[in-house]
């Protein structure tokens, strides 16, 4: 079982307004995650699909999901991560 925080999983689609939204929070704070855009992509539509909601964006962090562009949350579901990463980069355990 691995220490590390789980890989922030962002679906995004195509005209969604607030998607560009959370991808540049993310991106800001240096948080890493794979963005999986819907639009097109049967593969990543179908995975949001299984998440059980069916809207973007919808960051998903292990078993946390949420839903629009919400900072507050969003951090809470990521900060694990961003420290985790700002950890290793610094050469830390």
């Amino acid at each position: 079982m691995s220490d590390q925080p789980p890989v922030p999983i962002l679906y995004t689609q195509t005209g969604c307004a607030d998607s560009p939204k959370v991808r540049d929070w993310l991106v800001e704070r240096g948080i890493p995650f794979v963005e999986r855009n819907v639009t097109g992509d049967l593969d990543a539509a179908m995975a949001l699909y299984r998440t059980g909601t069916f809207a973007t964006p919808l960051l998903v962090v292990g078993e946390t999901r949420v839903l629009g562009f919400r900072p507050a949350e969003i951090e809470a579901a990521a900060a694990p991560r961003a420290v985790a990463s700002r950890t290793m980069a610094s050469g830390g355990a």
